[in-house]
């Protein structure tokens, strides 16, 4: 009963990535069962598939490593245009050559933004009243009677990074894995999450218990491995590093002279990865020189109507040896395609390209960026290419927003014909910041590794009030990014005031504040620098963010810059509530401008 539903409800999804690659047909599966490995990929989206640049080895099907779909079908396994890297198909392509009489099943049951709760035996049900665990326990029953369950690959925990008891809760789901797929010795391989911010340093060094924790279990190092843009998700570049650490790991559990031998292998894949991973410092091939089928990078790809092919053309480039070349399929088309910028957010940045139109209406090359929550805060186009017959050189400036820490480069299209991109490059301004560090303890550890405190934040110890009176405190439980918030609330009615800490080495210079704050109940919230003289009279009111009565003001960004007077004595910056409720503050930065003030 359960495999019907599994059918009825996944069909769809199956039979579009089918459809858009060509790889319907079932694989030939070993007639022997010990010849046919399988490993479950279980967790977020680092195991579901995000990693990019792809690279060219994984755009290809391999008959030698399957994938188990929905659909309860064995397939080839191919990174489907749109999506990214996975760890797991890393690992089974190089286990594969490792093993050269083995074929390799993946069963791929991990998902972007899911929970461990939503993982874990009784989550949350569709409205086919299945829960994901059900699906997954269903689909890897079905492969066991054709393949032997080798290992369960497993990266996890973005969304609970701030859980001291998530190392108890994996080891009751991989008691239930074990118990539920009949294998009660199944390794259990997790990794570490990405080295990208102190956020994550914390929960790594929790997640190291469930080694001791549970019995079969190994952690892989993320140390030295890079992110694509985004602060979340590893790059292509680093995904083939992780997912053969992955292999490392599991060898040394299972077969240690097959690790000895796969040790020199995994240097050179380090070595050469994280070679490209230090280059690409803005965009990736930039000169279209890099790829097969498609210049490497351009894996993002949105369609609304038709299709498109992408294309690395080795005949038509402006420089040689290649160019990008987008063109439609079958009749008018419009869509996108894309790639993930590094390093840009907060800068002002100048795009060059030059493009060639062969005919479609509508080219336009452009911006978008999401912040740490995945929702848009940006987007800006920058060039108009329709009327680009022949090569045509354009160049753009732009200021990309703090909040967009996770911004794309697209390509948009729309009619029929043909486009050429050559020579992209991408110039930005070094971040504007000063020698002094302005705020001593940020309200949050995400960008600054010197967050302390315990039920207060240090260094934020100046409170005034003209009316009622207020408390601070430092909210583990609330937060915009773990590990905590600073948190003012009103205490015992109504209250007028602030909470502040002095600014050091900003007299006469511009000053940009950058941070993040909720509030609920209060009739206004502010963010601001007051500049005073020696016996504090005030010189000037630096206003950074102000909202009057609201019910509830979910997480939002301010930024700003502000001048602060050549003759100020004492520089605060101060964080304000009236009214009667409470207001969160996190990630607050400083930056120093180089130049004095205007």
């Amino acid at each position: 009963m359960i495999r019907k539903v599994i059918f009825t409800i996944a069909m769809l999804a199956v039979s579009i990535l089918t459809a858009l690659h060509g790889y319907a047909q079932e694989a030939k599966i070993p007639a022997d069962k010990e010849n046919f490995h399988i490993f479950i990929l279980m967790g977020q989206s680092n195991m579901s598939g995000s990693g990019t640049p792809v690279l060219p080895e994984y755009m290809k099907p391999n008959p030698r490593v399957l994938v188990f779909g929905n659909n309860l079908k064995w397939t080839p396994s191919v990174v489907y245009y749109g999506a990214g890297m996975s760890p797991g198909q890393v690992f089974a392509r190089h286990y594969a050559e490792l093993h050269p009489d083995v074929t390799v099943g993946l069963i791929q049951c991990a998902k972007t933004g899911m929970s461990l709760k939503d993982i874990a035996k009784g989550g949350a049900t569709d409205r086919d009243g299945l829960s994901s665990y059900e699906i997954a326990m269903s689909k890897i029953r079905e492969a066991k009677l054709q393949g032997t369950p080798k290992a369960v690959l497993w990266h996890h925990g973005e969304s609970e990074i701030a859980d001291a008891a998530y190392v108890d809760k994996l080891k009751a789901l991989v008691k239930d894995i074990r118990t539920d797929t009949g294998e009660p010795d199944l390794p259990f391989i997790a990794g570490e999450l990405g080295r990208f911010g102190a956020s994550a340093t914390k929960f790594n060094e929790l997640l190291s218990g469930a080694k001791k924790a549970m019995p079969s279990c190994v952690i892989v190092s993320s140390e030295g491995l890079l992110d694509l843009g985004d602060k979340m998700n590893f790059s292509g570049f680093s995904v083939e590093v992780l997912g053969s650490r992955y292999l490392m790991e599991y060898l040394k559990m299972k077969e240690p002279a097959l690790a000895a031998e796969f040790k020199p292998a995994l240097d050179g894949i380090t070595k050469k990865m994280l070679a490209k991973d230090a280059e690409w410092q803005t965009i990736p091939n930039p000169s279209m020189t890099e790829g097969e089928a498609r210049p490497l990078g351009w894996d993002g790809k949105w369609m609304s109507k038709g299709n498109i092919d992408v294309i690395r053309d080795d005949k038509i480039f402006s420089t040689s040896p290649s160019s990008l070349r987008i063109e439609s399929t079958s009749g008018p088309v419009s869509g996108s395609i894309s790639q993930s910028l590094r390093n840009v957010a907060g800068r002002k940045i100048r795009v060059n390209c030059v493009v060639m139109n062969g005919g479609f209406s509508g080219c336009i090359l452009s911006l978008m960026g999401l912040d740490a929550s995945g929702r848009q805060v940006f987007q800006k186009n920058l060039v108009n290419a329709k009327d680009a017959i022949e090569w045509s050189t354009y160049s753009a400036e732009t200021l990309v927003p703090p909040a967009s820490i996770n911004t794309r480069l697209l390509i948009n299209v729309t009619g029929e014909g043909k486009v050429w991109f050559d020579d992209f490059s991408i110039e930005k301004e070094s971040q504007v910041s000063g020698t002094d560090v302005a705020v001593s303890s940020p309200a949050a550890a995400v960008t600054s590794p010197t967050s302390k405190g315990n039920d207060k934040f240090l260094e934020w110890t100046g409170i005034w009030t003209s009316e009622g009176s207020l408390k601070v405190a430092r909210d583990i439980k609330i937060f915009k990014f773990p590990p905590a918030s600073l948190r003012i609330d009103s205490d015992g009615g109504p209250v007028n005031g602030s909470v502040s800490q002095e600014l050091k080495g900003v007299a006469g210079r511009s000053v940009r504040i950058k941070g993040w704050v909720k509030f609920k109940g209060l009739q206004k919230c502010s963010v601001g620098i007051g500049a005073f003289d020696s016996s504090w009279k005030m010189l000037k009111w630096g206003g950074i963010y102000y909202r009057e009565k609201s019910d509830e003001v979910e997480w939002v960004s301010f930024d700003k810059v502000v001048d602060v007077p050549a003759n100020a004595e004492k520089i605060n910056l101060s964080l304000g509530i009236t009214g009667e409720g409470s207001a969160w503050f996190d990630d607050i930065e400083v930056e120093i401008g180089k130049t004095p003030a205007k």
